[in-house]
């Protein structure tokens, strides 16, 4: 894929997070809320959009960047999420009596639930490349590789040749 190709994933996962997390916003707002009139900051609205890419960025690039070993790519993606969401959602959204230490407990509780899903995600990853390795080893305990390329009949009398022409045949334009 060319980096335009890749720009674009980016951007499309961005808007599509963005729009995400400002619905979840206004929903957590006017759920908790019970001051419906003031609405939620423009400024907090804004600082979404840089998250939202940073997160798409992450995101593609662990999904893309295959020729990176997994603990770096999940690594560059750790620091990007996790420093995204404290400097583009946290800081410019603390209030003033915040201490060092409220934001300390949060990094430290965000990385800790960052490590449980990405945890889960990695030994989903894991067993799914497992199963499709367990399967593309799979030989055939019936048939020989001698019968298979002598040509020699099936259980129904056709020989592979025959049948293999049969399948071909069909897709054959006329």
């Amino acid at each position: 894929m060319s980096a335009k190709d890749y720009l674009k994933k980016i951007l499309i996962h961005s808007c599509i997070y963005f729009t995400a997390a400002t619905f979840l916003l206004l929903f957590l707002y006017f759920a908790l809320s019970l001051d419906l009139s003031a609405g939620i900051h423009p400024a907090a609205q804004i600082c979404i959009f840089p998250f939202a890419f940073l997160l798409a960025t992450a995101n593609v690039f662990f999904k893309y960047a295959l020729d990176w070993g997994i603990g770096w790519r999940v690594s560059i993606h750790y620091c990007l999420t996790r420093g995204g969401a404290f400097i583009c959602l946290y800081l410019p959204n603390k209030t003033d009596g915040a201490t060092g230490s409220q934001g300390l407990v949060l990094f430290v509780v965000m990385t800790v639930l960052y490590a449980i899903i990405m945890g889960t995600v990695l030994g989903v990853r894991a067993r799914i490349h497992r199963v499709v390795r367990d399967e593309s080893k799979y030989k055939s305990l019936y048939r020989s590789d001698a019968a298979k390329k002598k040509g020699v009949s099936d259980k129904n009398g056709k020989s592979d040749k025959k049948q293999k022409d049969e399948y071909t045949s069909v897709f054959k334009r006329n």
